[in-house]
């Protein structure tokens, strides 16, 4: 996580320049321009899936079981990023409304995704989210919106950068040189499930954005991937394993 939050990740995003990044802040296929506008309150102009979410089946024949079931309603947290995303990969768009206050906020927020939040507060929005409530992220204080958005990382079922994966994660930062580092990571993250690499771009897009901001947040890439990595990603394995190894694995 270290590394894919550092300089020599930066190839695997298309991290816009500073002037586009002010017009488009998101990667992937959500249109910020339309979440600036949903957070305004004016109209927008791309169809967004609604809240809360019916379950999402691939299947349309009436007696499988894969059909849709427009009658069964989940939760935002704990869920497969497949189950609760759009047909078109869409995040869920609190989850959109998150990155795009954390991308404009973020940078000017001393300590942002370091810091804690009101434990009360915290548990409070989580329940109105996973209600589909009508809520209001705005008003709310920048270091709860990333504390919530951790919480939302971290109960991603095998993390959001696949436990499977984590042996190819470790083996890719093994290579000698930056750019085979590089070109073996590119390979790992195509193998992720599409909506997990849809929000890995837009995360990686908001953390750049606050680490080229370190002299006001504080939070450098090294920071960043010390208090975000471990909720994208871990072994997977329930043994207790020797401090020495954690602490390598963490550095990762």
């Amino acid at each position: 996580s270290k590394t894919l939050n550092a300089g020599n990740m930066e190839s695997l995003i298309e991290c816009p320049s500073e002037a586009d990044a002010k017009k488009c802040p998101l990667l992937g296929p959500a249109d910020t321009e339309d979440r600036l506008c949903q957070l305004a309150g004016t109209k927008k102009r791309k169809k967004v899936i609604s809240w809360p979410f019916a379950l999402r089946r691939t299947s349309t024949s009436g007696d499988s079981p894969g059909q849709l079931d427009s009658g069964l309603k989940i939760t935002l947290f704990g869920q497969p990023l497949a189950i609760i995303c759009g047909e078109d990969d869409t995040l869920p768009q609190p989850v959109q409304d998150l990155l795009t206050i954390l991308y404009m906020k973020g940078p000017s927020t001393e300590g942002i995704f370091r810091k804690a939040a009101n434990e009360k507060a915290r548990k409070e929005l989580k329940e109105d989210l996973n209600k589909g409530g009508n809520v209001d992220l705005e008003s709310k204080a920048v270091h709860l919106l990333a504390v919530v958005l951790k919480d939302f990382l971290r109960n991603i079922p095998s993390k959001l950068l696949s436990d499977d994966l984590y042996d190819k994660w470790m083996l890719a930062l093994e290579k000698p040189s930056k750019q085979e580092k590089i070109e073996e990571l590119k390979e790992v993250a195509d193998k992720l499930p599409r909506p997990n690499l849809v929000l890995l771009k837009q995360l990686l897009s908001v953390l750049h954005h606050i680490s080229q901001n370190a002299d006001t947040s504080r939070m450098d890439a090294n920071n960043l991937a010390i208090c975000v990595g471990p909720n994208m990603l871990s072994p997977g394995t329930g043994s207790m394993l020797p401090l020495e190894v954690q602490k390598e694995m963490n550095d990762k």
